[in-house]
C-alpha cells in the first residue's frame, strides 16, 4: 500500500483550437461544460482526484484563466491555484508544482493530470492511481497507459515490455527496484502513428494509449530533471523557494521566463524511458481527451445519451442541456419541442438553442435565440454564439485548427 503523501497537479493551459469558437484563449476548453454534466472539465478533474488526495489539488494555470480557475475551483480549499506568467508547455508548470510539494512534503508522490480530460469509470482510474503510487514510491516516474479501443492516430502511444511485477527488473545502477504486480517497465514512447502504423501496434497488444498521465515522487522528478535539463530543476526550485515571501513575484518575473519549454514527455519520460526508469499501469477506464467536435458528438451519443423529447415538451432547455432532436413533418422546435426522430433524424443540442431536423445527425452547441433548421446533412457539428457561427463535417474535424490560426492573418484575432 502507498505509504507517502500524494498531492494530484493539475496544468490547466492550451486554447483548445479544434474546439473553436466554444473555446477561446480567454475561455479555454477547461472550463467549459462540453457534455451537459453540469460541471466544467477542470471541475470534474478536480471532483475526481480530490478522493485520493493527501491534500488540495495544485493547478497551474495561466495568469490570463488565474481568477476564473479561483473561482471555478478555488472555494473551500478544494484546489490550490499557481498562475504561470507565460505558457511554457507542460514540464516548466509540472516542474513548478513538485517544488512547491518537495518543500513542503519531502517524500510526497505527485500526479499530473490534464484539466480537460474525461474519465467514465472513477472506481478504475482510483485503482490505477493507487497501483502507480506504489511504484512511484519505489523510484519510477509511472505513466497510466489507457487500453486501445481502436488505431488511433490523434494519440501518441507506449510501448510496454512484457514483464511485470516483482520479477520485473530495475533500471540501470542505483536505480528504482522491483516493480509491483500491475505495472509493466516502458520499452519506448512513440509520436501520433499514421492509420496502418496504429494497426500494427494493436495487432502487438504492447501498446498503450498516452494520455499524459505522470506519477513520480517530487524529488526524483526534479533530481532526475536536473541531470537532463539542470537549469529548469533549478529555476523551478528556486521559484519554489521565494513562494510566500516578498521577494516572490520579482523571483518568477526573472526566472520563468528563462525555463525550458517543453512537455515532460520530451524532458523526462523518453530519456528514462530509456534507462530503465520508467513504468506503465495498463488501465481502462473509459478515457477520451475531447481533443475536437468529433470526438465531443461521440462522446455525447455513447455517454450522455437523451430520450428523444416529446411533442409539445415544455423543458426549458437551459444552458448545459443535452437533448436529442428529430423532425417529421410536425414543425416542432427540435429541443423545446420536435417530434420522435422517426424520419432518422439525430441532432443533440447542447445549450438552449432551438433546432428542426428532417433526415440529419448532427450536434448542435448553441444559446442564442436564433432557430436553427437542418435539412438532409449527415455527420455535422453547428456551433452558434453571438460572434461566430461554426459549420463543420465531423470527418475533418481535426483541420479546423488551420482554419483559427488564419484569424490573425485576416484581421479577426479578436474571435480566438
Amino acid at each position: 500500500m502507498p505509504q507517502h503523501p500524494f498531492v494530484p497537479v493539475i496544468p490547466a493551459g492550451g486554447a483548445g483550437t479544434r474546439l473553436w469558437p466554444l473555446s477561446r484563449r480567454s475561455r479555454p476548453k477547461f472550463l467549459l461544460d462540453l457534455t451537459g454534466a453540469g460541471r466544467s472539465l477542470l471541475q470534474g478533474t478536480v471532483e475526481r482526484l480530490a478522493p485520493l488526495a493527501d491534500g488540495p489539488p495544485i493547478v497551474v494555470t495561466g495568469a490570463a484563466h488565474e481568477a476564473a480557475v479561483r473561482e471555478q475551483v478555488g472555494g473551500a480549499g478544494a484546489a490550490r491555484v499557481v498562475a504561470e506568467p507565460s505558457p511554457r508547455n507542460s514540464m516548466p508548470a509540472i516542474a513548478l508544482a513538485a517544488a512547491l510539494v518537495e518543500r513542503e512534503q519531502p517524500e510526497a508522490v505527485i500526479g499530473s493530470f490534464a484539466a480537460d480530460h474525461l474519465v467514465e469509470d472513477p472506481e478504475a482510474f482510483a485503482r490505477a492511481v493507487a497501483i502507480a503510487r506504489e511504484t512511484a514510491e519505489r523510484g519510477y516516474l509511472v505513466t497510466l497507459g489507457i487500453a486501445p479501443t481502436h488505431p488511433a492516430t490523434g494519440f501518441g502511444y507506449i510501448e510496454q515490455s512484457a514483464a511485470e511485477g516483482p520479477t520485473a527488473p530495475g533500471g540501470s545502477a542505483g536505480g528504482p527496484g522491483a516493480l509491483p504486480p500491475g505495472a509493466h517497465p516502458v520499452t519506448r514512447f512513440v509520436e501520433k502513428p499514421d492509420r496502418e502504423r496504429a494497426e500494427q501496434f494493436l495487432a502487438t497488444g504492447r501498446f498503450l494509449w498516452n494520455a499524459g498521465m505522470f506519477v513520480v515522487r517530487a524529488s526524483v522528478l526534479l533530481d532526475e530533471l536536473a541531470v537532463q535539463i539542470p537549469s529548469l530543476a533549478a529555476g523551478a526550485r528556486e521559484i519554489a523557494a521565494a513562494h510566500g515571501t516578498a521577494q516572490h513575484q520579482d523571483v518568477l518575473e526573472r526566472v520563468w521566463p528563462r525555463l525550458t519549454a517543453i512537455a515532460i514527455d520530451h524532458a523526462l519520460a523518453e530519456p528514462l524511458a530509456a534507462d530503465g526508469r520508467v513504468a506503465v499501469v495498463p488501465a481502462a477506464f473509459g478515457w477520451d481527451d475531447v481533443g475536437d467536435f468529433a470526438v465531443l458528438a461521440r462522446q455525447l451519443r455513447e455517454h450522455h445519451a437523451a430520450p428523444a423529447q416529446r411533442d409539445g415538451d415544455e423543458s426549458d432547455g437551459g444552458e448545459g442541456s443535452d437533448r436529442r432532436s428529430g423532425s417529421g413533418g410536425s414543425g416542432g422546435s427540435g429541443g423545446n419541442g420536435g417530434s420522435d426522430g422517426s424520419d432518422g433524424s439525430d441532432v443533440r443540442v447542447l445549450g438552449s438553442a432551438t433546432v428542426d431536423a428532417v433526415a440529419s445527425r448532427a450536434t448542435v452547441y448553441g444559446s442564442t435565440d436564433r432557430h436553427i433548421a437542418l435539412v438532409g446533412l449527415d455527420g455535422i457539428s453547428i456551433v452558434d454564439t453571438e460572434d461566430a457561427l461554426l459549420v463543420l463535417a465531423d470527418e475533418q474535424a481535426q483541420d479546423l485548427s488551420v482554419l483559427v490560426a488564419r484569424l490573425e492573418q485576416r484581421g479577426l484575432g479578436h474571435l480566438r
